[in-house]
């Protein structure tokens, strides 16, 4: 039997706006991984995108495999040790990079590869597309997208990581698996919380509100941990956003949507007038 691989856990941005930190500590406490919340703030950072990135690159050399969980992803399934087996199937496999294909959203939004959560292997390949990720190359990104193809283009490194694995043939070398397994959606949770592996809050208007809102519908704290779990790691502050603070969120949130959702067609024909002009 060879070492146990050593892999860490990583979340972070250029502030702390969450508790997930709770949420990711316990998951990680609970199946042996190293866990750690960076601030990303580093040198020549232009676009927010790449406060994570900077953080990676930073880790990566700390570990066997590194896995990022955005600060806005939270783990739903705590019996299940989804990035072990995750990466045991990859490093069995040789490849060198686990993600998740982007679903489909409730607005018709998608995307070909979501990097809200993904695990690298300490290897040169993975050091190559890290040094791919900056401005210097999101134009190349964006002149050789294809919405149709690739889905919506973000702006950021998600856009740059499915541009660089894909016009190399990296690809290849990366397990690219449901999202269902690493990075969901709440409208795919039907039956339980361990309907999927991690929940990601991405598109939210109001994170701190749609992360209550989830918990709510669920039955369960805002951290989306067990109960159980909260008390056998000692966890004191609990679902801080009270009921009071939700009714006036939750009033602000539906009636901002209800404005967005009118406005919406004046938008994208303003965009398709933009679109005919810009050629």
């Amino acid at each position: 039997m060879g070492r146990q691989l050593s892999i860490g856990l990583v979340s972070g941005a250029d502030e702390i706006r969450l508790r997930s930190y709770v949420n990711h500590t316990v998951y990680a406490r609970l199946h042996g991984l190293d866990y750690r919340v960076e601030c990303g703030l580093d040198e020549g950072i232009t676009n927010k995108f790449f406060y994570k990135t900077r953080i990676v690159e930073r880790l990566l050399p700390n570990y066997d495999w590194l896995v990022w969980i955005d600060d806005d992803a939270y783990i739903t399934d705590f019996e299940r040790d989804g990035f072990r087996d995750l990466i045991a199937a990859a490093e069995a496999a040789g490849k060198f990079m686990v993600i998740a294909e982007g679903p489909l959203e409730p607005n018709g939004f998608w995307s070909t590869l979501n990097t809200g959560v993904f695990a690298l292997r300490h290897d040169p390949r993975s050091r190559e597309l890290l040094g791919s990720i900056g401005d210097h190359n999101l134009e190349l990104a964006k002149n050789w997208w294809d919405p149709a193809e690739h889905g919506i283009f973000t702006a950021g490194d998600q856009d740059i990581v499915t541009w660089y694995l894909y016009s190399t043939g990296l690809i290849d070398q990366v397990d690219v698996v449901g999202h269902r397994e690493l990075n969901s959606r709440g409208h795919y949770y039907e039956h339980s919380l361990s309907d999927a592996f991690v929940m990601h809050f991405c598109g939210y208007p109001d994170k701190e509100w749609g992360v209550a809102r989830f918990a709510k519908e669920w039955g369960i704290g805002q951290e989306l941990v067990p109960d159980e779990l909260l008390d056998k790691f000692s966890v004191k502050v609990r679902s801080p956003l009270g009921p009071v603070s939700y009714a006036v969120r939750n009033r602000k949130v539906v009636a901002t949507s209800g404005l967005k959702a009118r406005l919406r067609p004046y938008y994208r024909k303003y965009q398709a007038w933009r679109a005919r002009n810009d050629r």
